[in-house]
């Protein structure tokens, strides 16, 4: 913890040592020809592996896999934006099929409009599916 030692300075005898072991030329012929070795065996199995490749492609079992890290979080949120809009659309629904039905525009089935039934009509299933798909959205987020 001395601020004033200086590692160089204490390193500096012991490199022309290190230098001389790692590079000899039994090291460098060494180091050379298990180099050789490894690209031969490479270029002995890049035909056969690209062979079998062009032969997946070509009957259709070609298959390709990724793995994109992240993207949970963006889909999460994207499930938060669209369950949120089809909420508005739900409301919006809802409040224009009111004013139809008091608004008592023909249409009419029992002194109530067609147009403003069916709108709440699709408001209840679009609220049932938007509530019964909420918790089954937040289970594979939270998996």
């Amino acid at each position: 913890m001395d601020p004033e030692f200086e590692i160089v300075n204490h390193a500096e005898p012991f490199i022309p040592k290190i230098k001389s072991t790692r590079y000899t030329p039994q090291r460098i012929t060494h180091d050379l020809v298990d180099s050789g070795r490894e690209l031969l065996r490479l270029f002995k199995e890049i035909p056969g592996e690209l062979r079998e490749v062009l032969k997946n492609a070509r009957e259709g079992k070609l298959k390709l896999e990724f793995e994109y890290h992240g993207l949970d979080r963006t889909l999460f949120r994207l499930d938060l934006i669209s369950g949120r809009a089809c909420a508005i659309v739900l409301a919006s629904l809802i409040i224009g099929s009111s004013i139809i039905v008091f608004s008592k525009t023909p249409p009419k089935w029992h002194e109530m409009p067609i147009i403003g039934l069916a709108g709440f009509l699709i408001a209840a299933v679009m609220g049932f599916w938007l509530l019964t798909s909420m918790p089954q959205k937040r289970k594979r987020h939270e998996n």
